[in-house]
C-alpha cells in the first residue's frame, strides 16, 4: 500500500501511514460477572461444617463409649 493508491500529496496525513491493518478491540465489552466464587465459597463452608460436625460426632461417640 502506497500514497499512490489514494488521492493524497504524500503528506503525514497520508491514507497509507494512518491506515491501521488488524482488527483492534479498543472498548470491548467486559466479560459478564461469573457465579463460580460464590459458589466455591459456599461450597468450602459446607465441607468446612461437615468436617467439624464429623468431628463432634466422633468426639461425642467416643465420650460415650469410653465411659
Amino acid at each position: 500500500m502506497n500514497c499512490c493508491d489514494y488521492d493524497c500529496v504524500q503528506g503525514r496525513n497520508c491514507p497509507a501511514r494512518v491506515t491501521r491493518v488488524g482488527r483492534r478491540y479498543m472498548a470491548a465489552e467486559p466479560l459478564p460477572p461469573s457465579p463460580l466464587p460464590a459458589l466455591m465459597k459456599q461450597a468450602a463452608k459446607a465441607v468446612l461444617l461437615g468436617f467439624f460436625g464429623l468431628l463432634l460426632y466422633g468426639a461425642l461417640l467416643a465420650a460415650l463409649v469410653v465411659n
